[in-house]
């Protein structure tokens, strides 16, 4: 117990403040058990600081009652031809699961609890502002989901099915802000008063891209979850660069679909998924294959989320509406939805999406306060442009460290050692715009197969104090787990002791 609040601690401290968006998919909140189980780690998540926005969907439900009540249940190209049982039944289900988390985030700590560790005045509302049943959550939902009828696609009319459009992230922040769980579900509401019934992935995401969310949080079965291989059963990878996400899926997609155009660039490609293509502009800096010539009036250090300099963001259009405006769609055919939602997130600006398995009692917790996981991460942030550094790298190295080797901070490499470690894959370097801007070397130690160096660890000046040594240093580590199989990360130094110190190493 002490030891994990010793290793969750840094954890607390990162994530206090961030704004978390957590899906509850239909299959999962049909399971009262994993629902209290889900629901209990997101209350912990809020006492310790996160601002959480849950969205519950009713997918399972809503197909069990239209059922019960003698409607069709229909699906076509994974959406619901929602008629008028079928809204009915969504309503139903939708205000059930948002009545049913209300209840569990009301529940109280024991008295005994309260008495041990809590003083208050008789009425039992103390100095922290608890509620008279001892809990301090207020959960609160709202018509925060702008939507449009789908209307008639390929002859099929969708009828009350709705396309989230954007998400009124000012009022969702200014409730974040008073310290509520803004709760969501999967119904959407249009300029005529009317409720439509949309999917709560749809939600999640448009809610994780306005508000610029720090994570995006699946709660997922892992049979949905990307392997390694082709082997179904080897483990689910604890960490995916968002290029190797990109890369799985066009794969996939590419494999699957020879006989319909063909991969990511054939002419199902080119439409709605192009932005599969590892050549696809992330930050609207570009001309990309049929989308509009973009001017940028912004350096490269202020374009942090996709397409924010095609027009500007502004206050009469969100980030969702301007990629759904530009007709990308974020499923790719025959691919794991949760894998897609996953890579899209993250390519418009969330930082890091998580795909946890709600079936494992605290995975949540174990996720996000623990170095390892116990889930799938898909990041995009600075370090996914860091690779293993090639003999084109080698000089480039030299320039970062040649001022730390002058003032003692890292020993000197003649060029025959350096290329030498360059060549034995050693060197990792990140690179930005074709630039190397940081590199760090991770060297075997002697005869230990499960222990590596980490050595030569700098940062070009000019791209200091903006996070890039934290995001090289998680990348080490993960490399060196996933990859080199290391238990164990040494460090020689006596410069920079401090910040690896501040950072777990002992």
């Amino acid at each position: 117990f002490v030891e994990f609040f010793r290793q969750a601690s840094p954890y607390i401290a990162l994530h206090r403040g961030s704004t978390f968006v957590v899906l509850i998919p239909g299959d999962v909140s049909a399971s009262t058990a994993k629902m209290n189980s889900v629901v209990r780690d997101v209350s912990l998540l809020h006492d310790l600081g996160v601002r959480i926005v849950l969205v519950v969907g009713a997918s399972d439900q809503v197909s069990e009652l239209t059922k019960m009540r003698g409607g069709e249940v229909n699906f076509v190209d994974d959406y619901r031809v929602t008629d008028e049982a079928a809204m009915e039944a969504a309503m139903e289900a939708n205000g059930k699961n948002q009545v049913l988390v209300q209840a569990l985030l009301s529940r109280a700590p024991t008295i005994s609890i309260t008495r041990r560790h809590r003083d208050g005045d008789e009425d039992g509302a103390g100095e922290r502002g608890m509620a008279s049943n001892g809990a301090n959550v207020v959960a609160t939902s709202g018509n925060y989901i702008f939507a449009k009828r789908m209307g008639t696609v390929n002859g099929t009319d969708f009828q009350r099915t709705g396309e989230v459009t954007r998400v009124d992230a000012k009022g969702i922040k200014k409730k974040l802000s008073q310290g509520d769980i803004v709760l969501l579900s999967s119904l959407g509401f249009n300029a005529a008063g009317e409720v439509l019934n949309c999917q709560s992935f749809d939600v999640a995401l448009a809610t994780a891209i306005d508000l610029k969310a720090d994570k995006l949080i699946v709660m997922t079965d892992p049979s949905h979850m990307p392997y390694e291989g082709n082997d179904s059963a080897e483990r689910v990878p604890r960490y995916l660069p968002l290029r190797s996400a990109e890369a799985y899926l066009a794969k996939i997609y590419g494999t699957k679909d020879l006989n319909g155009g063909g991969g990511v660039n054939g002419a199902n490609g080119v439409a709605n998924w192009r932005w599969l293509q590892m050549e696809y502009s992330i930050d609207g800096s570009g001309t990309n294959k049929g989308d509009e010539q973009i001017v940028s009036a912004y350096s490269n250090d202020e374009r942090e989320h996709l397409f924010d300099s095609i027009r500007g963001v502004n206050e009469r259009i969100s980030r969702f509406e301007e990629l759904m405006e530009r007709g990308l769609s974020w499923r790719v055919p025959h691919c794991p939805q949760e894998l897609c939602l996953a890579a899209f997130a993250c390519k418009a600006g969330v930082r890091r999406t998580h795909l946890v398995d709600p079936t494992v009692s605290g995975s949540l917790l174990v996720e996000l306060y623990t170095r390892d996981g116990i889930g799938c991460m898909v990041a995009r942030d600075r370090y996914e442009g860091t690779r293993i550094a090639t003999m084109a790298d080698w000089e480039s190295i030299k320039r970062i460290l040649e001022p730390l080797v002058a003032n003692g901070a890292v020993i000197a490499r003649s060029d025959e050692q350096l290329i030498d470690e360059v060549c034995k894959n050693y060197f990792h370097v990140t690179e930005r715009d074709g630039k190397v801007i940081a590199c760090c070397a991770l060297k075997p130690c002697g005869n230990a197969p499960d222990a590596h160096e980490v050595a030569a660890f700098a940062v070009s000046p000019e791209y200091r104090r903006g996070g890039r040594g934290d995001a090289l240093l998680e990348y080490a580590e993960n490399y060196a787990c996933e990859t080199l199989a290391t238990s164990r990360l040494f460090l020689l130094t006596t410069r920079t002791a401090d910040w690896f110190v501040q950072r777990g190493f002992e």
